[in-house]
């Protein structure tokens, strides 16, 4: 206690340099703390992508629109072709969107449901998230139904019998009572209503946008899921309704194979499409993000060095200022190893601080963020890898000036010390 109250009173004394060197280090803990944190969360992405499909990613094609004016009578007779041969079970999409119910309005565990969620209570009251997918989607989703069943085949021809749609409720929608099996809810606008057929688990979660190769994702616990009207998503003359589709290859076909028959159909539908299995789509984007992380990385590294040499001669240039006041603790009984002691306390006092500060920071940050953004999964756990980095960091931050300083005092002789100033 007495050692820690020394250490304190010394760095008060010289708050101004050791000000300076905490700085440099919360900044070179900051930079290693988010980059080695970013690339083992990249480093997850496939692991995340697994968790939310029921199908192997290797068994899965992506397809990519790359033409913006792809006409869909062109699109919807290269799929039907597609799924006749056999070569996909479907080709399908998925959106995310919003409606309007007007069970909703002036509902008090509505509001209490966008509490939660730390949403703001839309002008337009009722509002709630849909996630819209295509017939063969809702199959690849890994969705655990704790009530009530899936969408199935029939669930998708519902225009075709009136204007009831089955929809699945997320958990977090029947947790509050706005929802349950058989329930009906109107939507606010148009001449439609609901019919809940199945619960999801709170935990089930999809991705975030229509390509589901990017690896963000988003719980499902606020949300309902519709069946898309196909024939309504394809009226238009000149436009797809979106850029990626999915389709779950058949039989024991390989991907090779299948691709290179998609192809042949693609051209003489005369659409343009990309074609690669869901897993090298994941692949292929980690490899880019991870390879611009590993850049910043090396600047971290390499920014953490030379702050820790800057660091080391502020420490000497202040050892030097300090001769005096040291030549006083000899001269009343303290011996070198007790200065170093000393000297060594300071300096690892000044980076643990820091790095408490930094890593609280950056926990704080991370929960605000999920709080704020709670429909998106993030990750919050700090891996092994990433907290022995940054200990190490700090360890090498810590281990070289305390032995430059152990040196330099070694060499310190008593007519220095004396002539010395405080």
């Amino acid at each position: 206690m007495n050692n820690l109250k020394m250490v304190l009173k010394n760095i008060s004394k010289r708050k101004g340099i050791y000000f300076l060197i905490m700085i440099q280090v919360m900044v070179s803990v900051w930079l290693l703390l988010t980059r080695i944190d970013a690339i083992e969360k990249i480093n997850k992405i496939e692991k995340d992508v697994e968790s939310a499909i029921s199908k192997d990613s290797s068994r899965i094609l992506h397809l990519i629109v790359k033409d913006e004016v792809t006409k869909p009578k062109n699109f919807l007779e290269f799929r039907g072709e597609v799924v006749d041969k056999e070569l996909l079970d479907y080709v399908a999409f998925s959106t995310y969107s919003g409606i309007n119910i007007d069970e909703f309005c002036n509902n008090s565990k509505y509001k209490d449901l966008k509490n939660e969620f730390k949403e703001e209570i839309p002008m337009d009251d009722g509002n709630i998230n849909t996630l819209d997918v295509e017939n063969g989607i809702e199959n690849l989703i890994k969705l655990n139904i704790v009530k009530g069943r899936n969408l199935n085949d029939e669930d998708f021809k519902w225009y075709e019998k009136g204007n009831t749609v089955p929809v699945l409720g997320g958990y977090g929608l029947y947790r509050y009572g706005l929802i349950d099996i058989g329930d009906k809810l109107k939507d606010k606008y148009e001449n439609i209503e609901y019919e809940i057929v199945g619960i999801i688990d709170e935990d089930d979660k999809w991705f975030f946008g229509n390509d589901i190769s990017n690896r963000e994702m988003r719980h499902l616990k606020d949300t309902l899921i519709l069946p898309i009207n196909s024939k309504e998503s394809y009226n238009d003359e000149f436009y797809v309704p979106t850029m990626h589709y999915f389709g779950e290859i058949s039989g024991n076909k390989s991907s090779e194979e299948v691709i290179k028959e998609l192809e042949k159909i693609s051209k003489k539908h005369n659409v343009q499409i990309g074609f690669e299995t869901l897993k090298r789509s994941i692949e292929r984007g980690k490899e880019v993000v991870e390879n611009e992380f590993k850049y910043y990385l090396i600047f971290s590294i390499l920014f953490l060095i030379g702050t820790t040499f800057g660091i080391t001669v502020m420490i000497v240039l202040l050892l030097n200022s300090r001769k005096h006041n040291i030549g006083v603790r000899i001269a009343v009984g303290a011996s070198f190893k007790d200065i170093k002691r000393m000297i060594s306390g300071e300096i690892l006092f000044v980076n643990i601080l820091s790095t408490l500060i930094v890593s609280t920071i950056y926990f704080i940050q991370e929960k605000i963020l999920f709080v704020m953004d709670n429909e998106v999964v993030n990750m919050m756990d700090i891996n092994l890898l990433t907290f022995i980095s940054v200990i190490v960091g700090v360890a090498f931050m810590c281990i070289l000036p305390i032995y430059i300083v152990t040196k330099r005092l070694s060499k310190f002789n008593p007519s220095e010390l004396v002539g010395g100033r405080e």
